[in-house]
């Protein structure tokens, strides 16, 4: 007699990234992002979709529209440079340099550049403007 056994099917991790969508730079990197094939799932959430955010009460909208935050599978919250470094093992094009860019000198240079990008995003990529809900490119 054969006994059948099921095993729960494995779902991949979900990590949740919380970032401007009206940023031109900001939706350019999600695509980006999307385009290097990660190995988790990985669901952008647009800090101005107050319903969205309304089941993420740990991110704060307002910090949000400063910096990316991504919130992992185990709830860890982490933003900016932070952020981006809790995305790099689901990266295989980036998972080789997960030690470098977490290294001290290199994550300080890190946490510079993110925030003068952050800073500067709107003058650098420019904004994507709504109107009656139609998007189109400034």
């Amino acid at each position: 007699m054969t006994v059948a056994t099921t095993q729960p099917l494995s779902l991949p991790a979900r990590y949740h990234v919380f970032y401007d969508a009206r940023c031109r730079l900001c939706a350019r990197s999600r695509r980006s992002l999307e385009r290097l094939r990660p190995s988790a799932e990985l669901v952008f959430v647009d800090v101005r979709d107050a319903r969205a955010m309304d089941s993420f009460p740990m991110v704060d909208r307002a910090a949000g529209l400063g910096q990316m935050f991504v919130l992992d599978p185990s709830g860890r919250l982490a933003g900016g440079y932070d952020g981006f470094l809790s995305l790099v093992p689901t990266i295989p094009l980036l998972r080789p340099l997960r030690r470098v860019l977490g290294w001290r000198p290199v994550r300080y240079l890190g946490h510079r550049t993110y925030r003068w990008i952050a800073r500067n995003r709107y003058r650098l990529g420019g904004a994507l403007s709504c109107e009656s809900g139609a998007c189109r490119i400034n």
